[in-house]
């Protein structure tokens, strides 16, 4: 019976996959993504990866392709589940294109497909060999339920794996003896996880394929002791196999303990290790995900990187210790999105509330600030190494900012007030009005702003300037941002 059943199935899955195909036109294209039980962990432990789909319509069967190396990691045979209703079949290997898994389900008769966000699959894996390992899924295939049977292929996703030795194990200079972490970086740029260190290598910071090694360093005895801050991670040992800085800012992402953390007290930074002057130097471009523990800042060299804390004063925890705000007209409102932990100073205690803000900045202030949430699955080709991609790809799966192309964001472009409107409306969900902007300069007014900024001015979120203009061209300073994006979030409660 068992048989038959399976059998049937695959005439089924046979019978679709033959028929006329055309591409589905939906309002927001399906997409797939990847989620791993854990990205680092020790050899021979196991793990799961679930393959996500969100906006999905009408998925009446779909086809998995799995790809992974087998010389890291083991596919644990039978491991594959799905809650979806309907038929599977077992998992079938292939070689052609590389090592791969292919796992097809189907629903049966008249029954409709599934839409929305669905788990499609999970598959069980052993980790079998040290370093960075990926699993990637391609050429994805959801197949609808229509009588002319549309079929949807969903683009190339992957998530690292990064296998550590065990605690005492022989070899390496790293930390408990773990070995030493190697990679390849292309020319092109890209990125890489060693020993839970991320390595983002944008386009354009190489001439040539760089080698790169991670080690954790086990004898912390001879660094650097400053009484203000505290050791909160690993110490990470960064190397390239050429000499001389990069081009381009690199981004480096390292996880810490966010246990031994009170993030209402304590300044929490990656450092770089000034071997001259035996001092830790804080990164540029600082970010904390206070969530999942991690920390990433901006260098263009590499060298001995760290997350340490410092105790914040009395007037940080109050939001005034920016002397530069004092006086402000703007001061209320930079204070209270302080307080928020939406924006942040500079390490030299200013907040220099008159500079421009880029496009990245803004987006990452005000999705802290609204507290958006969305499984980020879409990267731009120039955020895919960005200190803000992560916030920057939530903001695109809601909708919330639009790229100049499919491939094209412009993070560390200065954000323009026509750009600024139309976010923190899509942003905030407020209610477009119909309402015509009388102000002098209005021709100069883009015109898929127009509605927005004329929405932002009608709910006082964007004021006019004494002249009878709006300067939709204009470039917004951080003050600016703050304040509207403040107003905005008072809107929303």
């Amino acid at each position: 019976m068992a048989r038959k059943k399976q059998a049937l199935f695959m005439m089924v899955l046979l019978f679709i996959l033959l028929l006329p195909q055309q591409i589905m036109a939906a309002p927001y294209s399906p997409s797939i993504s990847l989620e791993a039980s854990k990205n680092v962990l020790n050899m021979g432990k196991e793990f799961t990866v679930t393959v996500k789909g969100s906006n999905l319509e009408d998925v009446y069967a779909y086809q998995l392709n799995l790809y992974f190396n087998p010389n890291q990691l083991k596919f644990k045979l039978g491991s594959e589940s799905t809650s979806i209703v309907g038929f599977s079949t077992p998992v079938a290997f292939s070689e052609e294109g590389g090592t791969h898994l292919v796992f097809a389900h189907t629903k049966s008769g008249k029954a409709a497909g599934d839409s929305g966000a669905q788990d499609l699959a999970t598959f069980t894996f052993t980790t079998t060999g040290y370093g960075s390992a990926s699993v990637a899924l391609k050429d994805t295939l959801l197949i609808d339920s229509k009588e002319s049977q549309s079929t949807t292929s969903v683009a190339l996703v992957s998530t690292s794996i990064v296998t550590t030795g065990d605690e005492g194990s022989s070899s390496g200079g790293g930390r408990g003896g773990v070995p030493s972490k190697e990679d390849i970086i292309a020319a092109e740029g890209g990125s890489l996880t060693l020993h839970g260190a991320t390595i983002d290598v944008p386009a354009g910071a190489l001439d040539n394929d760089i080698k790169v090694t991670v080690d954790k360093v086990s004898d912390i005895s001879m660094l650097p002791v400053d009484s203000s801050l505290k050791l909160i991670s690993d110490v990470y040992e960064i190397k390239k196999d050429k000499e001389g800085e990069f081009k381009k800012l690199v981004v480096i992402t390292l996880p810490f303990d966010k246990s031994v953390v009170d993030f209402t007290k304590s300044f929490v930074g990656v450092y770089w290790l000034n071997e001259q002057t035996h001092t830790w130097v804080l990164l540029d471009d600082l970010h904390v995900d206070q969530v999942n523990g991690t920390a990433s800042g901006s260098v263009k060299h590499f060298t001995k990187f760290a997350v340490l804390i410092s105790a914040k004063k009395d007037s940080d925890l109050a939001g005034t210790s920016f002397a530069d705000i004092k006086g402000h007209w703007a001061e209320a409102s930079i204070r209270e999105l302080i307080k928020l932990g939406a924006i942040n100073g500079y390490p030299d205690n200013s907040f220099k509330p008159d500079n421009q803000i880029t496009r990245a900045e803004f987006v990452a202030v005000i999705v802290k600030a609204l507290n958006l949430k969305a499984q980020a699955a879409l990267n731009f080709d120039d955020t895919s190494a960005h200190w803000a991609k992560n916030e920057i790809a939530i903001a695109a799966a809601l909708g919330v900012v639009n790229g100049y192309t499919e491939q094209a964001f412009g993070p560390d472009d200065v954000i323009t007030r026509e750009q600024m409107a139309a976010i923190v409306i899509r942003a905030a969900q407020i209610e477009p009005v119909s309402k015509n902007i009388d102000v002098t300069d209005s021709p100069a007014i883009s015109d898929w702003a127009r509605t927005a900024l004329a929405t932002a001015m009608a709910k006082g979120l964007v004021d006019g300037y004494e002249d009878h203009t709006v300067k939709p061209q204009a470039n917004t300073s951080r003050a600016e941002a703050a304040t509207v994006i403040l107003r905005a979030l008072k809107l929303t409660k």
